[in-house]
Formats: structure tokens, sequence, C-alpha cells
């Protein structure tokens, strides 16, 4: 599907060149110090412009297609940089700037393993390349442990307008303040405290533990609620993602809690599908357990446009058997998201939604969340 996206802005970008799109070497040459102007100016989307017409006029030139890479991984999206430059890669397998540049790309997706061999070939056939150096240095600064590295700080605050069954009507609001960790290259902490305010106040501590692996990661989670009115007691859960095919994801997460009305397992399975270069549709069933009323299923589905880091769109809409203290009862709901990267560390995301809870209550939320990354050591 990628690819087909790609074909159709190629097309379109091609209909709108001039008929000179059939370059001399000198019009090439000048297109090309327009792309490398773009890209220093970190203007990504001028650089995509200016080449797609070019590769559409040749479709076969791995250097276009090296270079198409380069922008979109500099764009963030790497998974896309990875097929432009493997495609590159089948046309042209001796070039030493493509696996150079699929050494770079891989090291910036994670796939660390795949850049070190990158790398080792490379300098089996020329150890002077110019910048595997920096590629290899790159490499060293990953397999060096550094300790435990903050990664982000957050802080979210939901305010919800709620109509109950019998027709009472009361204001909730939320508070929750994080951070992440990184313990090693592979391994990130996660901890918050949430505090929500409806008749009573509760307060719940978390946890989790993600681990990164090639195509993928999973996690370990827990959360406690000391003397909870409406939360659960405690949970526990564990689940994950892992790349399917180039443009779908599998996930899992289960989860058990324990409430004052029993205890209640969760699984819910889905995929993740990228529709296009920008377009992503997650699916997932979702699966109750309860030992008092026994097996309820639900599902959600989400569609994300955007990449991470920049400009992103979210839409929601769900109906599931949402447990809390007074049991399992089914919630439909609708809820959509956006969030901006106000500065070069900091991203904000709003939201709103509506939730309609079985014979419990109607509510209308909204949620802000402020993040801080932290510069990498």
């Amino acid at each position: 599907m990628n690819r087909l996206c790609q074909t159709f802005a190629m097309a379109i970008a091609l209909v709108g060149a001039p008929a000179s799109a059939q370059q001399t070497p000198a019009a090439r040459a000048g297109q090309l110090d327009l792309v490398a102007e773009a890209q220093a100016e970190n203007d990504f989307e001028r650089a995509r412009q200016i080449l797609l017409p070019m590769i559409a006029a040749s479709p076969q030139d791995p250097d276009l297609l090296r270079r198409l890479a380069v922008i979109e991984a500099g764009a963030g999206r790497l998974d896309l940089a990875l097929e432009r430059i493997d495609e590159a890669a089948q046309l042209a397998p001796k070039d030493l700037d493509i696996a150079l540049a699929r050494g770079f790309i891989l090291y910036w997706r994670g796939d660390v393993a795949e850049a070190q061999r990158a790398a080792i070939a490379i300098t089996a056939r020329d150890p002077d390349f110019p910048e595997l150096d920096q590629l290899e240095a790159a490499l060293a600064r990953q397999n060096r442990p550094d300790g435990i590295r903050t990664r982000s700080i957050f802080l979210v605050a939901g305010f919800s307008d709620i109509t109950t069954a019998n027709g009472f009507s009361q204001t909730w609001n939320s508070q929750a303040i994080g951070a992440a960790f990184d313990l090693s290259r592979d391994n990130t902490l996660t901890l918050d405290v949430i505090r929500e305010e409806r008749s009573a106040i509760d307060t719940r501590l978390g946890a989790r533990v993600d681990h990164r692996l090639a195509g993928g990661s999973v996690y370990v989670s827990a959360t406690a609620v000391p003397a909870p009115d409406f939360q659960e007691k405690w949970s526990v859960g564990a689940g994950g993602e892992l790349k399917a095919s180039q443009s779908v994801v599998a996930l899992i997460d289960l989860r058990l809690a324990d409430y004052q009305t029993g205890t209640i397992a969760a699984v819910q399975p889905g995929l993740r599908v990228a529709l296009c270069e920008d377009f992503a549709v997650t699916g997932r069933a979702i699966n109750i357990f309860d030992g008092a009323e026994g097996y309820r299923l639900g599902g959600s589905v989400r569609l994300d446009y955007g990449r991470e880091r920049e400009t992103a769109l979210f839409l929601i809409a769900a109906s599931y058997p949402d447990a809390e203290a007074d049991g399992v009862r089914q919630l439909r709901s609708l809820a959509a998201g956006l969030r901006l990267p106000v500065a070069e560390r900091i991203g904000l995301t709003v939201a709103g939604s509506h939730e309609d809870r079985d014979n419990s209550y109607r509510r209308y939320a909204g949620t802000v969340a402020l993040t801080y990354r932290f510069p990498a050591k």
C-alpha cells in the first residue's frame, strides 16, 4: 500500500512538472542542488516534491531513491525510508553510498545489530569510505552502557461533565504526572501518578517497563490504588507489538485487575495497518472475563494521521465492557485528538471525548497533555 501511495504521489507530481522532466545533466544537477538546500533547511517536504517528479521520470535511478530515503529519514518516516533504500540497494547492490545510507537508517530505526552488519560489510570493501567513521562512532556509543537516563516527563489534566443514569450532574477532574527513564539501550521504565476526583478521590500509582525487540517491543506493567473508591485495588498487565509485514503490526495486551466486586481479566488482540504514508488504522477486540458475569466482547477502531514528533490527528470509536467498582458495564465512546510539536523538545496533545456507560453515566471530557523530551546523551 505504501508503494501505491508513493506511485500516486509521483504521478501527481509528474502531471504538474514541465515537459523538461527528462532532464539534461546540468538540469539534474541544478535540481539536486535545490534538494540539498531544502534538506539543509530541514524543509523535507520541499525536498520531497522536487525529487518525486525526477523519480517518476527515472524510476530505476538508485541514486534518486537513495536521496529520497535520506529525506524520508530526516522527516522521521523511518519505515518508509527503509523501503526506499532497500529498493535502491536492489538496483545497485555494490553502491557504497547506498549501503552507508542504509546503515544509518537502520541505526536511526533502532536496528543496531543490522546497522552493525552493514558497517562491517562496508569496512570490508573500503575501510576509509567517507562518513563510515561517523556510523561506526554512533554504533560504538549505542553499544556502550550509559546508565539510567531521563527520557521524558509529562503532565496531564482532564475535566469531565457527567450526567448519571438518575439525572444527577457533576464535574470530575483528573491530574497526572509521570516520567520515562531509559534503563539501557533496549529498556525503558515509565512511572506515573494519576489523581482522579469524582464524589471521592482515588490516586493510582503506575509502573511500566518496555523492552525493544527487532521489529517490535514487549512490556509489563502494574498499578496500585490505596483505599480505592471507584478504581481497581491493583492490576498487572503485559503485551507488545510485532511487525508482521511492511505495513501490518500485530498487537496484544493482557490485563488482570482486582476490584471491590471481584477480579477482571482483559485480553485485547489487535492489528495496526499502515494505509498510506501518513495514515494508519488500528483495530482491537476487547475481551473481558468477569468471574461474576462471565464473558463479554467489545472492540475499538482508531485512525491516525501524521508521524511521531510531527503534527498528528487521531479518531477513536469504541464499544466495550468497562470495569469499575460497580461492576462491568458496556461503554460506547467517541474521541478525537490533536498532537502538536510546540517546540523542539516539547509536545502538546489535546483531546475530547464522549462516553455513554450503560445504567451508569454519560460523560463529555477534555484532556490536555504536555510532554518534554530530554536530549539524548
